[in-house]
């Protein structure tokens, strides 16, 4: 089966392998260098959460493969960027994928990423595309001794980071909803310039996020229903508080595309009526000139028997009625509000 891995310039970083061992009791924080080094602990009753940053050496990918025992689809699922985000469970582990949304600046810069998680017995095994990630609130969450990440199951450590996840999401439709809000009045308010593509990346981030989100709430769906034994019933409660949190998204969602199309429509609107004063200025112009135009052009025929061609204040008196029909036609304009 061919794959298809990340970006070519993500191939240059370094992979970065973190592992964190915990307990109740128990607290151990390990920069792993090979791979070799993490089959100990899989022979240890402690939990431990490795997280690698990085997916581009297959080799090392290959080696993981052998010390977790994947099945023979995780590699693929693991290392193919290009999938719907999606939930399966095995007899020895469960694996989920999903897509982290975030930015590290404006909207522009906006980063979707692949997130895989491998949860066995005593194990959680993320791996994902480069070493930026949003789970340093997690790590934290991990030195206290008396939280429910110490206490529960490898569940409730993948749902607490699906959670992470989720929140970013939120955070990012709350950045949406406000730079279209400052587009909004920047528009209606014609005091700034805003460009049709500057809609659109904005549309484009949601759609991006509504193709994942989508999935997300079926891989929940399918937790809940899943008889598997990694999968306990006591997390259960938290996962279908997060899948509110998602159908909350998918709402939000939908509202920041209805206010991004009828951004368009306000947007297309005011350029129609900057058109149309300028079309109105235009003909005003224009139309003043027409009597003007007329007169000039009777007085330059040059009869022969034309007698203000002689008169001495012939000349005068044509500048005259060009100043008397101009301002004559601008009131009776101004009169009745054409411009």
């Amino acid at each position: 089966m061919s794959t298809r891995t990340t970006h070519p310039d993500l191939s240059e970083q370094p992979i970065i392998m973190e592992l964190y061992q915990f307990g109740e009791n128990h607290f151990q924080k390990a920069n792993i260098t090979h791979p070799d080094q993490i089959k100990p602990f899989l022979e240890q009753p402690h939990k431990f959460w490795l997280n690698v940053s990085g997916i581009h050496d297959l080799d090392l990918m290959n080696q993981l493969s052998e010390i977790f025992q994947f099945h023979v689809l995780v590699l693929e699922d693991i290392i193919n960027l290009y999938q719907r985000p999606k939930i399966e469970v095995f007899e020895e582990h469960v694996l989920v994928v999903t897509k982290m949304i975030y930015c590290k600046g404006s909207l522009s810069d906006l980063k979707c990423e692949q997130i895989s998680l491998l949860f066995g017995d005593n194990f959680i095994l993320t791996v994902q595309e480069n070493p930026y990630d949003i789970f340093d609130s997690i790590r934290t969450r991990l030195e206290n001794p008396s939280g429910k990440m110490r206490k529960l199951g490898t569940d409730y450590f993948a749902y607490t980071l699906l959670d992470k996840i989720v929140d970013g999401y939120f955070d990012i439709i709350e950045q949406i909803s406000d730079a279209t809000e400052d587009l909004e009045s920047e528009i209606i308010d014609n005091k700034k310039r805003v460009k049709l593509h500057t809609i659109y990346q904005h549309k484009k981030s949601i759609q991006e996020m509504k193709r994942n989100a989508w999935p997300m709430r079926e891989i929940l769906s399918l937790w809940q229903k899943s008889e598997s034994r990694f999968l306990k019933k006591r997390t259960h409660h938290f996962i279908n508080d997060l899948y509110e949190h998602i159908i909350e998204i998918i709402e939000n969602l939908e509202t920041q595309r209805e206010s991004i199309t009828s951004l368009v429509e306000i947007y297309m609107t005011q350029l129609s009526i900057k058109q149309n004063e300028v079309m109105k200025t235009l003909t005003v112009i224009a139309t003043i000139f027409i009597p003007l135009t007329f007169i000039a052009g009777v007085y330059g025929m040059n009869f022969t028997h034309m007698p203000e061609l002689e008169w001495p204040y012939g000349y005068s008196l044509v500048w005259g009625v060009f100043l008397l029909v101009t301002l004559a036609m601008v009131y009776y304009f101004k009169k009745n509000r054409w411009f």
